[in-house]
This record gives structure tokens, C-alpha cells and sequence, in this order.
């Protein structure tokens, strides 16, 4: 018994030692079971987000280097394409290359992070927005593997801001259409336009900053599934005076296939400039420095702070321009250079460049708002004091570019617009002005142009939608700039009524149409109301346009009283030749 109990004893030690040696095992091999499952989910998910982001990414080979993209859908029909951001397309315009001509990037060795936005230039009227170091251009594309055509966005803001900052993202409707899209960033305000008239600082560094993205462009867009060989300049308000000048340049010719220019032409007042010299002198008397010496002007600009040139350049254009006569005297913007310079951009009057067809023959699509002028309302309440002297010194009526000082001309002007009542007892008086003086006169004049050697359609803009102006209307009419809300997406546009959403329908697909085939109605459609775009036929008296309105509607002579007016008054008191009209 006594052996037995013992053995039992033993037995149950030995037992209980290997049930704790098995708990143990278990403990050990559930622990490296879980281990294992834990590791095996830990690699899981690390393939599985390489893999997804291998597949919300892309990494493209470019000339200068290698990008890295990201995948996006758009916003209305969910559609997949691929965005780069910040691409650079030329140097950093800083240090010595400020107020210089921008010269190629520099190559890069590592992956460039092109998932998110660049940076952007300077705004002169706004504090602290932007860089100097801005030349980044963005691309959206729907297939990286197609020959897609491809628009290249040139931003309005009178060549001083970005007019609305979705214009350079909110690409979604394009996109949708099986376009490449492109946006640019050029120099703005004084980094983009000063300009002493001679060759120390010739001016003109932001269309040449365009000039530059172009080219880019043209080389490295079948990369991106963009056709090179259908490159087409879009641009709305000084974004289409500058595709305007695009069109005209030969060191474009044969990389554009077409221009759209949206409330825009090279032969408006705004578009050139001629007080640059005047506005430099002051600018730099403003930051500290009184000297005609152009050399020792742009030593001392290169060397003063960002901020300082900001500013004041804002005051400066407040002097300049008030000082003329506010339709006249924009200090800011392009410029005419002398031949002498060294590669200069623009040596031709603009006008006469057109007239003579002096420019690169690709179709045109041009066209106006229908009360382009009611966004001065807001100016005129605001700064009345600057235009009563409309009243008191009448040449102020007269358009610069028709060589006169005849103040009979001014006269009939004021009559015109105000039938002898003082300009600044209606505020119409100058909104109607203000429309035809910017606007319809000189863009009907372009395409009259334009349309003697080149395809060219025109368009008006008439119709009202609360997409374009939320408030209640003060006149009758579509303001400046309200079409780029149909065209581009932006987040906080709120609810969009159906008729707004067919009404973008429309505009994306006509000018999609003149991007892919050279004509916005290349066939009949029942979205565009089975209507065909006639373009201009320069051998009828008549100027063939597409009211766009709620319905499309083929019509003649837009704006034509106010047209005939000024014809008439160029012919009998103009003197030729005309810079800009």
C-alpha cells in the first residue's frame, strides 16, 4: 500500500508537472500562434496598402526628373484621373532671376511629391498670399495611356491676383469630357509686369513665365495621355488677354491648335500698358530709392523685401491709374518692348498684328458676357471721387489708342453713354461704359479680325443663373466672370439648381467640342439644342454669334448700336496705326 500510495503520489507529481509543462507549451505555442497571425496581419496590411497606394498613386518619368501623382475621382460622375500638383516649370524667380526671364528648372533626383498643391505667387492686393518661388503648373488627366486633347488654363485677375483659386483645381467637368487639363502659375503684379522700357527690366516676366509653361507643355504632355499636337489656350478676363498675346508669338507657332478667350483681347485698354516707365520710377522713389538709372532701379529692387515691393506697388498703381483716368492707366500689365532687347516677347502693335495677320491662324473661340461692366458698381460706389472728373475733363472719354486729343470726340462719348446728364448721376451711365470701353468693343473688333484669316466663333453670354450671381441682380445682364462658375467646381458652391446644372452641361461640352475637334458644334446634339455654331463669315456684312442664353441661339451683330458707334468714331477722328482698339 505504502509503495502504491507512493507511486500514486509520484504518478499525480508527475501528472500535475506535465499538465503545467503542456499548459505551458500551449501558453508558448497559442502566444507564438497569435504572434504568428498578429505578424501575418501586420503583412497583410502593409502589402495591402502598398498595393493601394500603388494604386491611388502614380510615379511618372519626366525629362527633369521623376513625379509622383495621386488618384482622384471627379465630383459628378465619379470618374477616376490622375493629379500633379506642383510641377516646376521653370527656376525659382528669385535672387537674381527677379525680374528676369525665366530660365528652365533645374533637374531633380529623387521622387517629386506632386499629390498635393504648389505653391502660388504673390497677389498684389492681398497681404501675405503666395511666393516668389511660384512657377508650378498642375495636370489632370483622365488615362495616362490615351493621346486625349489638352486645354491649358491661363487664371484672370488683372494680372495682379487669382481670380477664384478653383480655377486651377475644380477641373472635374473637363475631365469628364476626356480632356488633359492644365493650369498655370505666372508672376503677378509688379514681380510679373514692372518695366522700366528698356532692356534693364523689359517687362512682360509673367506671359513669358506662360510662354515658358506652354513649351513645357508641348514637350512633356504625351507622358501625362495628353496629345501635344492638340494643345488649346483657355483663359478668362487678362487669362484670355494673355492667351490673346499667346496666339500671336512665333515662338509658339505650331505647338498651339486653338485659343478661347472669355471676356478677354491683346487690343483692349487693359491689355497693354503705357505709363510702365512712370510706375516703375515711382515704385522704387516709394521704397527709398529717387534715380532715373534703370540699372541702379533693378539692383535695388532685387535686394528689397517682398512685402515692401507688395504694397506699395499697390499704392503706385492707385497714383498712376487714378492720376490718367481709371479705364486708362494700368500700370501692372503687358507692355510693348523694343526690338533691341534682348529676346523680346512683344515689339508689335497688337491691333496691327491682327489686322494684317500677324498671328498664328488657329480656330478662335472669343466671346463676352452680356453686362461685362457690372462689377464696376461696387468701384463706383466706393470711389465716385475718381470719376466725377469724367465730367469736368471729357478727353477722359477718349480711348488712347485712337491717337486724338480732340475733346469734340470726348464730347460725343460723354453724350453717347449719359445723353448730357453728368456720368456720375446713374451709376448706369458707367456700367454701360465701363462694358463697352473693356469689353464688347474691342472683342467684337478681335474677331472681326481674327475671322479674316482664322476660323473663328463668337459667343455672348446671357444667361441668369444663380450659380453666377446668388444675389439679387442690380441690372439686367450676366456680370464679368460669372461663367467661370459653370465651368469649374468649387466646394462651397452650395446647392445647384437643374436648369445651373444644364447650363454647365452646355458650356463644358461647346467648349470640350473646340478643344477636340476646332468647333464647338461639330455635329447636332440634344444637349446643345440641336443648334450649330456658324463661325464668322468675313465676307457677309453681318457678324454670325451663339446668343447662349437658356436655349442656344444662332444670332447677328451682338451689341451692335454701341458697335457702330465706336466704328464710326475711330473712322472719322481716329488716327491710325492703333495699338490696341
Amino acid at each position: 500500500m505504502y509503495l502504491t500510495a507512493i507511486s500514486n503520489e509520484e504518478n499525480e507529481s508527475v501528472c500535475q508537472s506535465l499538465r503545467k509543462r503542456a499548459l505551458q507549451e500551449s501558453a508558448i505555442m497559442c502566444s507564438r500562434f497569435y504572434a504568428n497571425i498578429i505578424f501575418s496581419l501586420i503583412i497583410f496590411t502593409l502589402i495591402y496598402e502598398d498595393v493601394l497606394a500603388n494604386h491611388q498613386h502614380k510615379t511618372i518619368r519626366l525629362k527633369d526628373g521623376e513625379i509622383r501623382g495621386r488618384q482622384r475621382t471627379t465630383i459628378d460622375k465619379g470618374k477616376l484621373y490622375y493629379s500633379f500638383q506642383g510641377i516646376p516649370y521653370a527656376k525659382p524667380p528669385v535672387g537674381d532671376l527677379r525680374f528676369a526671364h525665366p530660365r528652365p528648372p533645374t533637374k531633380w533626383n529623387h521622387v517629386l511629391d506632386a499629390t498635393k498643391p504648389g505653391k502660388t505667387c504673390i497677389e498684389m492686393y492681398y497681404e501675405s498670399r503666395g511666393s516668389e518661388d511660384c512657377l508650378y503648373l498642375n495636370v489632370f488627366t483622365p488615362n495616362l495611356d490615351k493621346s486625349l486633347p489638352v486645354i491649358v488654363w491661363i487664371h484672370g485677375g488683372s494680372f495682379a491676383v487669382i481670380y477664384t483659386n478653383n480655377t486651377l483645381s475644380g477641373v472635374d467637368f473637363f475631365i469628364d469630357e476626356e480632356l488633359v487639363f492644365v493650369t498655370v502659375h505666372y508672376r503677378l503684379g509688379p514681380f510679373g509686369f514692372l518695366s522700366t522700357e528698356d532692356d534693364v527690366i523689359p517687362g512682360n516676366f509673367g506671359l513669358k513665365d506662360q510662354v515658358m509653361a506652354v513649351q513645357w507643355v508641348h514637350q512633356n504632355i504625351e507622358k501625362f495621355g495628353g496629345d501635344p499636337k492638340k494643345i488649346v489656350l483657355m483663359g478668362e478676363s487678362s487669362g484670355a488677354v494673355a492667351t490673346a498675346f499667346l496666339g500671336m508669338i512665333p515662338q509658339l507657332k505650331g505647338k498651339i491648335a486653338g485659343v478661347i478667350q472669355q471676356s478677354g483681347t491683346a487690343i483692349s485698354e487693359f491689355s497693354l500698358g503705357r505709363y510702365h516707365r512712370l510706375g516703375a520710377y515711382i515704385l522704387s522713389t516709394k521704397l527709398g530709392l529717387q534715380t532715373q538709372n534703370t540699372t541702379a532701379m533693378l539692383e535695388y529692387l532685387r535686394k528689397a523685401n517682398v512685402e515692401d515691393i507688395r504694397k506699395n506697388a499697390v499704392t503706385t498703381h492707385i497714383d498712376v491709374s487714378y492720376g490718367v483716368g481709371v479705364f486708362h492707366g494700368a500700370v501692372f500689365i503687358p507692355c510693348l518692348e523694343a526690338k533691341t532687347n534682348k529676346d523680346p516677347l512683344l515689339t508689335e502693335m497688337p491691333y496691327e498684328q491682327l489686322k494684317h495677320g500677324y498671328f498664328n491662324k488657329v480656330p478662335r473661340l472669343i466671346g463676352i458676357n452680356s453686362l461685362e461692366g457690372m462689377f464696376l458698381i461696387n468701384e463706383f460706389q466706393t470711389n465716385t471721387k475718381y470719376y466725377e472728373n469724367y465730367d469736368q475733363m471729357v478727353k477722359r472719354f477718349i480711348p488712347a489708342s485712337m491717337n486724338t486729343r480732340n475733346e469734340e470726340v470726348g464730347h460725343f462719348i460723354k453724350k453717347h453713354y449719359t445723353n448730357g446728364t453728368l456720368f456720375t448721376s446713374n451709376v448706369t451711365n458707367m456700367v454701360h461704359y465701363g462694358t463697352d470701353e473693356h469689353f464688347v468693343r474691342p472683342i467684337i473688333k478681335d474677331a472681326s479680325l481674327v475671322s479674316e484669316y482664322a476660323t473663328t466663333y463668337l459667343y455672348e453670354f446671357s444667361y441668369q443663373g444663380k450659380l453666377g450671381y446668388s444675389g439679387d441682380r442690380p441690372l439686367d445682364g450676366v456680370d464679368h466672370g460669372e461663367d467661370l462658375r459653370y465651368f469649374f467646381y468649387d466646394k462651397n458652391e452650395g446647392v445647384v439648381s437643374e436648369k445651373d446644372k444644364l447650363m454647365r452641361r452646355k458650356l463644358v461640352r461647346l467648349w470640350s467640342n473646340f478643344a477636340k475637334y476646332g468647333n464647338p458644334t461639330h455635329k447636332k446634339e440634344d444637349l446643345l439644342d440641336n443648334q450649330i455654331w456658324s463661325s464668322i463669315n468675313p465676307q457677309k456684312d453681318d457678324i454670325d454669334y451663339m446668343n447662349i442664353g437658356s436655349k442656344l441661339t444662332p444670332s447677328v451683330n451682338p451689341h451692335r448700336v454701341n458697335v457702330e458707334f465706336w466704328d464710326n468714331l475711330f473712322a472719322k477722328y481716329g488716327n491710325p496705326p492703333y495699338d490696341v482698339y
